[in-house]
């Protein structure tokens, strides 16, 4: 059975709640933690990270039947981690930091918490967009099932960095991959056909990358819109997520309150629907069985969107959490 943990950032006081995704109870909560930022749930054990914006990144237990209970905190290695990933051997968390923009590496522990800062690589750059492309912003980690390499989105100098990293978990920068101008690259996501889906804040599209035959190389070959229409107010983008049978792309419109359902069937992404989130600020996505989760940051609010052939129905709220910010499907252990 999955149990649903939800990361919050209240104004008072923030907390990671694990719920029962069938009734909603709550059956357990962490609490007194700083502002969450971002999760990540280690595959084969019971335990999450959380980045938080003082600079730690925290180490929970989370038992199949109990409370989330706090195993360690360790400094990031930067300021403001926004963004986790577990590398493919399980034995490594990789960070990324919006406002320094480095790169850094923390070994799991035999108890799973983590070990000191091992690696760190930093990054520099800018955009075109003033205020928000002034320097390097690293927004998100997301890992290549077919190479075993990590992507890295860096919002402020629309660039993509591609990582691989040793048996000790070092950093060995593979390439280096241009966004479209001003986009912000953000979050991303990989497909089964080897491409890779990036939501861009800035310039409210996502960019599809595909692998060149000749390189392997990513490059950018096609972009699309998020909204219906470019009235109504400044909107972006945030999570993405595909669908049950990867023929769609959720991507979360803050700003619109909408999500966008971009089809990708077709020779080019399509955007076939624009739904109410039914909340304020969608933050993150999660694709738990016939339903999309969406984390609403500004309506503490998660919400509940029934999925038909890949549609979006109307959105219902199913739990009340202060400021969530991140969702992660737990398998009971």
């Amino acid at each position: 059975m999955t149990r649903i943990a939800v990361a919050s950032r209240g104004e008072q006081d923030s907390r990671v709640v694990v719920f029962d995704p069938d009734t909603w109870q709550r059956i357990g909560e962490l609490t007194g933690l700083p502002g969450g930022l971002a999760m990540a749930r280690l595959p084969d054990g019971p335990a999450l990270y959380l980045a938080d914006g003082s600079g730690e990144l925290v180490s929970i237990s989370v038992p199949g039947d109990g409370a989330p209970a706090l195993l360690g905190r360790r400094p990031s290695g930067g300021q403001l981690p926004c963004a986790l990933a577990i590398d493919p051997s399980g034995r490594f968390v990789i960070s990324a930091h919006y406002a320094t923009a480095e790169l850094t590496v923390h070994p799991i522990g035999a108890d799973r918490a983590l070990e000191p800062l091992a690696w760190t690589r930093n990054h520099d750059g800018s955009g075109p967009v003033a205020g928000r492309q002034d320097s390097a912003h690293l927004h998100h980690v997301n890992f290549d099932p077919v190479h075993g390499t990590a992507v890295v989105t860096d919002l402020g100098s629309d660039r993509l960095y591609e990582y691989a990293f040793g048996p000790d978990g070092q950093p060995d920068l593979v390439d280096e991959i241009l966004a479209p101008s001003g986009s912000g690259p953000r979050h991303s996501v990989f497909h089964p056909d080897g491409s890779l889906l990036v939501s861009d804040e800035l310039s409210s599209t996502v960019s599809r990358y595909r692998r060149d035959p000749a390189t392997g190389r990513l490059e950018c070959t096609d972009t699309i819109g998020t909204r219906e229409t470019a009235d109504g107010p400044d909107n972006y983008p945030s999570e993405l997520v595909l669908g049950p049978d990867a023929e769609v792309v959720y991507v979360a419109n803050r700003g619109r309150d909408t999500i966008a359902v971009i089809e990708l069937t077709g020779p080019q992404p399509a955007l076939v629907q624009e739904q109410s989130c039914g909340g304020a600020f969608p933050l993150h996505l999660a694709v738990v069985g016939d339903q999309l989760l969406c984390a609403n940051l500004q309506s503490d609010a998660i919400t509940a969107l029934p999925i038909e052939g890949g549609r979006l129905g109307e959105a219902r709220p199913v739990a009340s959490v202060p400021g969530p910010v991140w969702i992660s499907p737990l398998e009971r252990a």
